[in-house]
């Protein structure tokens, strides 16, 4: 019988889909109930082109006894609460606030905010981190990304594409890091650096280009974007939403990237990829090219394709506190 009481509470699906392979385990030994907020609430017009609220209803609402769609429930029922993000937006400071037990965040991703150090006490009590290499405190718990388990099934799929991981384009103008400069683009110069139609013609495979769904997106402007700017003899095509990234990844046959939370899926897999400097935040990256147990330090799980047993770990040690 289940007596300890889980709210499990998601706001962003492209930060919360790495964890989501952990909510049917979940649900085998504790009560669920789901919070939906932000880009994860129907009231957000989603961005892209395929919404995947949708793929996330059909595979794990059923996991869930009670969904909640604003931060209005009764926290006294629950023993833990595990949020999909460590920053103090869209309502998590909030919930923090109201909460009557502990607070579990989950990495926002790969950055240089500091997010794993600077909100305890303001949006959680104590945060995942992906890899032993970033603790630095008690608080901080390794325990990789669950959702990356499963590039293990792909790991003798067929190679189909080249994939070009996107931060930002070219016509996007000034993108701000945060930190005080500002983003390399994904422009001409960079493109014609990878060149993409050497490679193509080397390999035989046609070129996927990954973008983000983001607010503001214009996929036609994207779309006019690289054409003008990319060999008129390239083979080529976009894709936002993808509801398997792992086999998108698995997939390709060399991968070119901005540093980012995604460029770990086909590192993982031994998958030659090459990342552009200050296309991305560094972050966990500053070692990635001089350290020979890059996966083992910095992905908890991740050489075994582990990281949900290490999650499961953590939060039955954190409920039963």
């Amino acid at each position: 019988m289940k007596h300890k009481n889980i709210l499990f509470v998601t706001t962003q699906y492209r930060v919360g889909e790495r964890i989501y392979p952990i909510i049917s385990k979940l649900s085998e030994y504790y009560n669920l109930d789901l919070m939906k907020l932000y880009q994860m609430n129907s009231t957000y017009q989603w961005p892209g082109d395929n919404d995947l609220r949708n793929y996330f209803d059909k595979q794990y609402l059923q996991y869930f006894d009670n969904v909640h769609t604003n931060i209005n429930a009764n926290y006294d029922k629950y023993d833990l609460i595990i949020t999909d993000d460590n920053r103090q937006f869209n309502g998590l400071s909030e919930i923090f606030h109201r909460k009557k037990c502990l607070v579990l965040a989950c990495s926002h991703g790969v950055t240089e905010h500091g997010y794993e150090t600077k909100n305890v006490g303001k949006s959680y009590d104590k945060c995942f981190v992906f890899g032993r290499k970033e603790v630095k405190h008690s608080y901080q718990l390794p325990a990789g990304i669950p959702a990356n388990d499963i590039l293990k099934t792909y790991s003798n799929i067929e190679k189909k594409h080249i994939l070009v991981i996107v931060n930002y384009l070219g016509h996007e103008g000034q993108i701000s890091t945060g930190n005080g400069t500002f983003f390399k683009l994904f422009d001409k110069q960079v493109f014609d650096s990878i060149d993409l139609l050497s490679l193509q013609q080397q390999s035989g495979y046609p070129v996927v280009i990954k973008l983000k769904s983001r607010i503001g997106l214009n996929m036609q402007k994207n779309k006019q974007y690289l054409n003008s700017i990319l060999p008129e003899s390239l083979d080529y095509n976009i894709v936002y939403d993808v509801e398997d990234d792992n086999k998108l990844i698995a997939q390709s046959a060399e991968v070119y990237s901005a540093p980012s939370t995604l460029a770990l899926k086909p590192i993982q897999l031994g998958i030659p990829t090459t990342l552009i400097p200050e296309t991305g935040q560094t972050g966990i990256f500053y070692d990635y090219e001089t350290n020979k147990n890059f996966i083992e330090d910095t992905l908890e799980g991740g050489k075994d394709f582990n990281s949900t047993q290490c999650f499961l770990k953590y939060i039955e040690r954190c409920i039963n506190e």
